[in-house]
């Protein structure tokens, strides 16, 4: 039988200035998505589709990318790429 090992990861962990950028990135690019009547924010794939846009957006941070502007965009983009409605 196959078991499956979960790898334990560290705690990523910010400093208020990173959070604040990464909040308003998460903002701006569902801002965009929700005034586009992407289908990605009708109700019933919006709760998915802003968890999905919440991980990108961390793991960019925690990769070390700290600009707003390229990670609102790259949000956007990330859900374009991947996901289909």
């Amino acid at each position: 039988m196959t078991q499956i090992v979960q790898f334990p990861r560290p705690p990523i962990a910010f400093d208020p200035e990173t959070v604040e950028n990464l909040s308003s990135a998460f903002d701006t690019a569902w801002e965009k998505i929700r005034e586009s009547v992407s289908e990605f924010a009708r109700p019933a794939y919006a709760s998915a589709m802003r968890e999905e846009i919440a991980k990108h957006l961390i793991a960019m941070v925690g990769a070390g990318e700290t600009d707003q502007i390229k990670l609102t965009r790259a949000a956007i983009a990330f859900l374009a790429e991947n996901y289909r409605y």
